[in-house]
Parts: structure tokens; C-alpha cells; sequence
């Protein structure tokens, strides 16, 4: 059980360093919602006065939400759909019902924003069996012999605590891998405190499943948003001195010397002592430091073509990206397939029928410029005729009805090219 582990040291050094997992977790989840505000002064000088922190306000609502557009281009570039084998009606209309395409992009946020992804079957009070997610901050623990063995999952969620302003107080529950057992803390003033006192609770028959995406050395999940985060407030940065400038250099501004009497200017009337207008400056510089940020974070991030609003690389570049952005999906794809097919498993199970296999299937887009493009350089190369290579396109370009496709195969086929007519002459011409 889990005071075991404790006793053993395990997870103390684990919960110690928890607040500032905790915080990084949930800026990564503010950044995943689009919701991530700076602090005044956390990325940037902060603002003097009241007309700047009105124009630092005004910045701020304008500058690019980073966060979903990456979430948003990687969820969809993993789960097209989600579908199952097997021949158990009982269990399709059930699978139907609970929405397994909307479970896998939930679980592949998950994996993307926290670094684990876990999910449980439980019973309600109503008798319907579900599918739920474990959701709140998760830290895999460790088999204290073996590193790469998971024996169980702590969930941590902090709340404000109504009676006491300001305090927060954690709830935290310990999913027991092996015994399928739940211990459940609440009101909890500090996470560590679950190794001296008694859990409130303990829930039978729960067995969390669960996929990481990394590990660090002292044990704490990966994430790529985790991973991504100085990158992302360096851009937010950079775009919010671009946005204060833009403001500022939007039109000329008046500059008077010390001696000139503002009072007296007027319509009409001559400007004693000194002025001139400061046209605005040049911000191309600003605005090529932000594409070039944008730039690398797209590559560090394996994203295809332009997905950041930065200008999409051309030719060689462009391909190797979009493979490297398949590369990746395809990754993080096989991760949530495989948790999805041990969830419907113990579902199968607790409905009385036979486990099915489960595929989450790519968007069908990616999918048809794959296929079309392996099947044009086989018929390139020679290897597939013609016909079969027409024939295998076909299902991707509705429009073309089996009757066009047979009339232009045959037109194509009475096509005599000069080769082939030096070749029945026998001159062997090219």
C-alpha cells in the first residue's frame, strides 16, 4: 500500500518540489486555454503610471493567444476518429454513447499540456458503467527497484478553502496500480502531509490506466508545453513590445523644448519656442526578431508550414516539416491508442463481453495526401501500373465516378508516346 512507499522515502523528495510543479502545470494549462496574463514586470519592465498600464492593458488584449494554435494544430493532427473491432452490438452502441474520438483528444490535450494522460472505468450510483479521466495534477510513482515500472499515480488538486481567505487547501488521492485500490485525502494543508496521516478514504476496485509522455531524472512528467514555456513568454515578450510600439509609433508625436508655452498654442497662431514632430521609427527589425521566434519555436515544436502565423518555409524545408509534424502525431498517436484499448478493455470486461482493440484513426486530409503521394511515386517509379495506381487515388477524389475513371484510363491507354513508337521500330529512341 501507499504508507509503505512513503515509510520507504519513496515520494517524499517528490512532494517537497510539488508547489512549483504545481504552478508549472497550471501555467501550462493557462497556456493551453489561452488564458496565461504576465504578471507586471514578470516578462517586461513594468508599466510607470497610469497611461502606461492603460496602454500595457490595451497590448496585452491584442497579442496572439500562442497556446491553442499549438494545441489545437497537434490535437487535430493526432485524432481524426476513433473506431474498434469485434462483433458485439451491446458494446458498439455503448462506445457510441460515450464519444471515444472526444475522449482521445481530451487524453492527447492531457499528454501535451501535463505530460500524463490516465483514465479509469468506474460504476455510477445509476449502475452505468463509464470511461472517466483522471484530471488535476499526476505524478507517476515509481517502483523504488525498478525505474521504468509505474506502480501507481498521485493526483493532486489544490482549492481555496471558503472559511480562510486566501488559503488553499489540496485534495489528493493514491490509484494503486496492483491492488486497485484508491486512498483519498481532503483539506489537506500541504501535499507531504498525506505520509503522517491516515487517508479519509479508500475506494475498491479502481484501476487507473495511464500513459506518460517523460520523465525527468527526479521522476517529474515531460510535457512539450512544459517543455515549450520560455520559448512562449519570450514570444509574448517580443510581441508585447511590438504591440506598445506599434501604439506609440502609430503617428507623429509632438515634441516641445522647455522654453515653449504650451498654453498658448492655438489654431492659426505661431509656436514659440521649441517643436518638431518625432516621426515614427522603423519596427522592421521588432517584427523580424518575432517571426524569427515564431520561427523556431515551429521547428522545436516539429509544426507544419506557416500553423504560427510566421512565413511557412519553401521547397526541402517545407516537406521535412510536415514529415517531422506526421513523425510526431503519428508518435503521439500509437501513446493514446494504446491507453484507449486498455480503457475499453476494462469497460468490455465490466459490461461481461470480450475486450476489442481500439485505433485512433489520422484526419482524413493528412491521410489522403499521404496515400496519394506514395501512390504517385510508385507509379513514377515504375513499380504499379497505371490503372492500379489510378484505381487506389480514386476513393479520395469523390468527384471522379467509376465511369470518368474508366473512360480516361482508356484514352490514357491508347496514348502511343514517341518512345514507344521508336521501340516497335526498333530504333530505341528515348
Amino acid at each position: 500500500m501507499f504508507s509503505d512507499v512513503v515509510q520507504m522515502g519513496v515520494m517524499q523528495a517528490r512532494l517537497a518540489n510539488l508547489a512549483a510543479e504545481l504552478k508549472a502545470v497550471e501555467e501550462a494549462r493557462e497556456w493551453a486555454a489561452g488564458s496565461w496574463t504576465p504578471a507586471p514586470g514578470e516578462i517586461l519592465p513594468p508599466p510607470a503610471g497610469n497611461e502606461a498600464t492603460a496602454a500595457w492593458q490595451r497590448a496585452l488584449r491584442r497579442v496572439a493567444a500562442l497556446g491553442p494554435r499549438v494545441v489545437t494544430a497537434i490535437v487535430s493532427g493526432v485524432v481524426g476518429g476513433v473506431t474498434w473491432g469485434g462483433e458485439f452490438r451491446r458494446l458498439d452502441r455503448t462506445l457510441e454513447a460515450l464519444d471515444l474520438t472526444k475522449l482521445a483528444r481530451a487524453l492527447t490535450e492531457d499528454l501535451l499540456v501535463q505530460g500524463v494522460a490516465a483514465g479509469y472505468v468506474y460504476e455510477r450510483e445509476d449502475g452505468q458503467v463509464r470511461i472517466g479521466r483522471i484530471t488535476g495534477y499526476l505524478q507517476p510513482v515509481l517502483d523504488p527497484q525498478d525505474a521504468d515500472v509505474i506502480v501507481g499515480l498521485l493526483q493532486v488538486q489544490s482549492r481555496s478553502d471558503a472559511r480562510a481567505k486566501w488559503a488553499i487547501r489540496y485534495w489528493v488521492r493514491y490509484w494503486d496500480i496492483y491492488t486497485a485500490i484508491v486512498q483519498e485525502w481532503d483539506g489537506l494543508d500541504s501535499p507531504v502531509s498525506i505520509g503522517t496521516r491516515p487517508p479519509a478514504r479508500e475506494l475498491p476496485g479502481l484501476t487507473p490506466r495511464l500513459r506518460v509522455w517523460g520523465l525527468e531524472h527526479d521522476g517529474s512528467p515531460q510535457s512539450l508545453l512544459l517543455w515549450a514555456l520560455p520559448m512562449l513568454r519570450d514570444i509574448m515578450a517580443s510581441e508585447l513590445m511590438l504591440a506598445r510600439a506599434e501604439e506609440l509609433a502609430g503617428y507623429p508625436v509632438p515634441i516641445f523644448g522647455p522654453d515653449t508655452d504650451i498654453q498658448t498654442i492655438g489654431p492659426g497662431l505661431p509656436v514659440r519656442g521649441q517643436f518638431a514632430w518625432a516621426q515614427p521609427g522603423n519596427l522592421a527589425e521588432l517584427r523580424e526578431q518575432l517571426r524569427y521566434k515564431l520561427e523556431r519555436l515551429r521547428d522545436a515544436l516539429s509544426l507544419p508550414g506557416a500553423i504560427l502565423g510566421a512565413g511557412p518555409p519553401s521547397g526541402e524545408a517545407l516537406r521535412e516539416a510536415n514529415l517531422r509534424f506526421r513523425q510526431l502525431t503519428g508518435l503521439i498517436r500509437s501513446i493514446v491508442e494504446g491507453l484507449l484499448t486498455e480503457l475499453v478493455a476494462d469497460y468490455a470486461r465490466a459490461v461481461g463481453v470480450e475486450p476489442v482493440p481500439v485505433a485512433v484513426l489520422p484526419p482524413r486530409d493528412l491521410e489522403t495526401s499521404d496515400r496519394i503521394q506514395v501512390v504517385a511515386a510508385l507509379y513514377r517509379d515504375g513499380l504499379v501500373p497505371m490503372r492500379v495506381a489510378a484505381r487506389e487515388i480514386q476513393p479520395y477524389l469523390p468527384t471522379w465516378s467509376d465511369e470518368e475513371l474508366e473512360e480516361w484510363l482508356q484514352r490514357q491507354e491508347s496514348i502511343v508516346t514517341p518512345s514507344q513508337v521508336a521501340s516497335l521500330l526498333g530504333g530505341g529512341g528515348e
